[in-house]
């Protein structure tokens, strides 16, 4: 019996020709596989062979089935065209909303749950470093560990047996400027990885060859290219093999073009190339990334592994934190101060899944990117709000429409289901006109994010999970604006209305009733958004007017890099006294100066300091922010001094040691003392042993901002270019 109520209710789906013609085939069939399923005995089998009997039901007579359903996609195609109007309201509401979410998501979904493309089976790839953080550290660490060294990544590589494969890679991308043949300079994206990068990833050439593990141990000049560069740059051409070009120092020989679509191992980059790690000192000259000399360690390497059949991740983090530990034995071993090597020895790796690759800018905007995409569905919602409201007062309009057609013997079923057709066939033309708003969406906030990560690149595509969300967000924006109006229109008697509408009547309170609660509805989910906005307004307004500390106005930052052409420590002061004797030279500049670290670089120095009178008491208390900075640096920028004087030409590298204190340094370590006169001696960790560097307090200047908008402003302190830390002379 059970079996016979399921069979009608299915076949209720149907129109009454439809069931007249083919009702006896469909239940012989259904009985057919019931019996089949009763025989069986077991829940699983029956419950599979229920499911089969239904799709068998639901596809018999195909070609008569699809009939009526084309039938009513063009009575509704002819019913949209008769009110163009309407249907351009509707369709650009429903294009934003399903533009916007479709853009979003697929933003959020490329940064925070897809896989890296192209690589073979992600699911086994784990990181033994931070793959949310990018960027470079020169100095000591504590507790886990954010980057690694070249020789930790050689120490791993060389004892690991729980790795099938393991490679590094630079957690930044360089932006590098290469020439080819003599021809202009141009700008390159490159990352330094090594010679088992292509292996572990599973990623084979499109045309030449990859890095191999030999790549490790050989100085090879070679580089592989983008397939994107190598059609923008060389026309897809290829005689690129062997051709070479000059970055920097080093002069590079294409040896292959990785495949079409391949990006690399970090989410939201694409590197135009490919060099091995041992070039790191021709193409980033001036610092040696691949030695280490005690106490300092350059960390700046991605480490990923691949786990080998039958070992867990827990077993590869023991053993990969039982090698590292042992390589911190042996580097700090000369470490007299057994405080200070206790120190350098509390430090770990931490194991995590990287089927989705690295990437900063997942971090930073992960939060956003979730509230947004929570936004634009409640914007959604107000959009499937408003049409069901112009979907009713339309439904008051056809009343005597559908009065007729139920005098006629239309089912009530059926014009529902017509009606909600004519909502699918909107939805769909709105999901389509979404796409093109997806897009141009998409492109704004690639823009937008490209304002704080220059690097970062992201296209979009209609890939499959992207291309499911929007069709399932189309079609359920389709049934939620339509089917109550279509509910609630064919609800009439048919003689009533027939009556009502030959007096002119139009309307019921039921459809008022049905208005009032969505416009509620819509009042409702309007608010929440309206705040949010409100408060983002004053977020942006408050963030745009942060007092900075000094004159914005006429100031150009100019950002130099000596290292990358060749210059040492010595023959830079030299390089910088000069530039800066030239500027101040020319017409228009009253003044200029240097920072070490410059304005919003995000670049920063710290170090442990002890500070005359004063006793820590805690491990903050031990560091302080520094920076070397140019004679006349506080008054070219317009701060102030708020006490004594700031650093001057005759500070110079013979003279006595001085330095100028921000506020923050005086409340931080000076409460209720004159702070000059004091002195303040810094600790550089630089190779062979700390040197305490005491520098002079001369004056006090006031906080001023040197990077982020939000927090207060550390404590800094700021010395002369021309007196580094680990000078000793006086």
């Amino acid at each position: 019996m059970r079996g016979q109520a399921f069979y009608k209710a299915l076949l209720r789906c149907y129109p009454a020709a439809f069931r007249d013609e083919y009702g006896n085939q469909m239940f012989l069939m259904f009985t057919e596989q019931l019996g089949e399923a009763r025989r069986t005995g077991g829940p699983l089998e029956a419950a599979a062979l229920w499911a089969h009997a239904a799709w068998d039901a639901l596809t018999v007579a195909p070609k008569e089935h699809w009939h009526v359903i084309f039938q009513d996609i063009r009575f509704a195609l002819r019913s949209i065209i008769s009110r163009p109007g309407f249907a351009a309201v509707a369709i650009l509401s429903l294009a934003l909303g399903i533009g916007a979410n479709t853009a979003i998501f697929s933003l959020w979904n490329g940064l925070m749950q897809a896989s890296l493309p192209l690589v073979r089976h992600p699911e086994q790839l784990l990181m033994l470093t931070d793959p949310e953080s990018e960027g470079m550290w020169h100095g000591n660490a504590r507790g886990e560990r954010t980057w690694l060294t070249y020789p930790e990544f050689e120490q791993l590589r060389d004892r690991t047996g729980t790795f099938s494969a393991v490679m590094a890679s630079e957690s930044s991308l360089d932006r590098w400027q290469a020439r080819y043949s003599g021809r202009d300079w141009e700008d390159l994206r490159g990352r330094l990885v090594s010679g088992g990068y292509f292996q572990l990833l599973g990623i084979g050439p499109a045309i030449g060859r990859v890095f191999t593990p030999a790549d490790d141990h050989a100085d090879s000049p070679v580089a592989v290219i983008s397939f994107g560069y190598w059609h923008r740059r060389f026309g897809g051409r290829p005689d690129v093999l062997g051709r070479t070009f000059t970055v920097r120092n080093a002069v590079l020989t294409i040896v292959g073009v990785a495949p079409e679509g391949f990006i690399g191992e970090t989410i939201g980059q694409e590197p135009d190339l490919w060099v091995p790690l041992r070039m790191q000192p021709l193409v980033i000259p001036g610092e040696d990334r691949l030695h280490d000399a005690p106490p300092v360690k350059a960390m700046w390497l991605h480490m990923f592994g691949r786990l080998k059949d039958g070992v867990t991740a827990a077993r590869a983090e023991s053993e990969a934190n039982a090698i590292f530990k042992s390589g911190l034995e042996r580097f700090y071993g000369g470490v007299s101060s057994p405080e200070r090597r206790h120190e350098f020895l509390d430090q770990f790796l931490k194991v995590r899944p990287a089927g989705r690759g690295a990437s900063s800018t997942r971090g930073d905007f992960s939060t956003s990117l979730t509230a947004l995409l929570a936004a634009v569905g409640l914007l959604l919602l107000i959009a499937c709000a408003n049409l069901a409201n112009l979907l009713l007062a339309r439904g008051a309009s056809r009343k005597a429409e559908m009065a007729l057609r139920l005098s006629l013997g239309a089912s009530r079923g059926r014009l529902i289901r017509q009606l909600v057709t004519e909502s699918l066939v909107l939805a769909a033309m709105g999901g389509l006109a979404g796409i093109v708003a997806a897009w141009l969406v998409y492109g704004a906030l690639v823009r937008l994010i490209l304002q704080s990560d220059r690097n970062f690149r992201m296209s979009f595509a209609l890939d499959p999970v992207v291309l499911a969300f929007t069709v399932g967000v189309t079609l359920g924006a389709g049934l939620l604006f339509g089917l109550l109006p279509a509910w609630q229109a064919t609800r009439t008697d048919a003689s009533a209305a027939l009556k009502e509408h030959s007096r002119g009547a139009s309307g019921s309170m039921g459809r008022m009733r049905w208005g009032r609660s969505l416009v509620s509805v819509q009042l409702a989910l309007s608010l929440p958004l309206l705040v949010c906005a409100g408060l983002l307004a004053r977020s942006v307004y408050n963030l745009q007017h942060v007092e900075l500390g000094y004159r914005t106005g006429r100031l150009l930052l100019v950002s130099i890099d000596s290292r990358v052409a060749g210059y040492d420590s010595a023959r830079s002061g030299v390089l910088f006294r000069e530039l800066l004797d030239r500027i101040q030279r020319m017409p228009g500049v009253s003044a200029a100066s240097l920072s070490r670290n410059g304005l919003f670089t995000g670049s920063s120095s710290s170090d442990q300091v002890q500070v005359e009178g004063f006793i820590p008491k805690v491990d903050k208390d031990k560091e302080s922010d520094w920076d070397m900075v140019g004679p006349r640096y506080f008054s070219t920028l317009g701060v102030p001094i708020l006490l004594g004087r700031e650093i001057l030409e005759t500070d110079h590298a013979g003279a006595p040691k001085v330095c100028v204190i921000n506020e923050a340094f005086v409340k931080q370590f000076f409460v209720g003392r004159n702070p000059l006169g004091m002195h303040v001696t810094g600790i550089d960790e630089s190779p062979g042993g700390t040197k305490p560097t005491a520098y002079e307090v001369v004056g006090v200047v006031r906080n001023y901002r040197t990077g982020g908008l939000r927090g207060d402003v550390a404590a800094r302190f700021y010395m002369p270019f021309t007196q580094p830390m680990g000078d000793n002379v006086k």
